[in-house]
């Protein structure tokens, strides 16, 4: 939300919007939001949560898949997406969110990275959390994607943070060691400031693309 910056009055697409969560913090920020998703029984549960903006318009929430967006060229001043785009054919998908952006316009997308090897050995242990189609992204996705936009960066989270959880996860202990997690976020952001090629090896990234 903080990349994604002041978004009141703003025509903004939630990608994938699942049980409409992240449409709720849209609207209640004063967005215009339509959202999206592929499974009818996640839009059941979003249209549930927020059936009617905070000013009484309807909200717009349709079926559809992210590969063939039923939008015009340009309709939408930001895209929002958290955790799909990896469950895409991405040279299919990225240029869908470039077309329908107005110039200038911004996509802000929260997507886990590949490269840390354990990371990924915790992935392939457990499959049962993930659908089978699912790819964390690479580096060089990012700069594929980038490729699309005028402007682009990013930012990484998680390296030393994600231990706690793992520990907490082991030992049944939810939430685990809150102090801890506390300190390793802190040296987390630390440390991609400081070297920031150790940023590949973190959990997740945050791409800001601009059109």
């Amino acid at each position: 939300m903080a990349a994604l910056g002041d978004v009141a009055g703003q025509h903004v697409l939630d990608y994938g919007c699942g049980a409409g969560g992240t449409t709720a913090q849209l609207l209640a920020r004063g967005a215009q939001v339509t959202g999206f998703d592929i499974s009818l029984t996640r839009l059941h549960e979003a249209r549930q949560r927020v059936a009617i903006a905070p000013d009484g318009s309807p909200a717009g929430l349709l079926q559809c898949a992210a590969e063939m967006l039923p939008f015009a060229d340009g309709v939408f001043d930001a895209v929002l997406g958290k955790q799909i785009l990896h469950h895409l054919d991405l040279p299919i998908a990225i240029p869908e969110i470039a077309r329908v952006l107005r110039p200038g316009g911004r996509a802000v997308l929260l997507e886990p990275l590949i490269h840390n090897p354990l990371l990924e050995g915790y992935r392939r242990l457990t499959p049962h959390l993930r659908s089978p189609t699912e790819r964390a992204l690479s580096m060089h996705d990012l700069q594929r994607i980038a490729a699309h936009f005028s402007r682009w960066e990013h930012r990484e989270f998680v390296l030393l943070a994600v231990l706690p959880a793992l520990l907490g996860a082991i030992t049944h202990r939810r939430p685990a060691w809150p102090r801890l997690q506390a300190r390793c976020t802190k040296l987390d952001r630390w440390l991609v400031t400081a070297i920031p090629f150790l940023g590949r090896y973190y959990w997740e990234t945050v791409i800001v693309l601009q059109r």
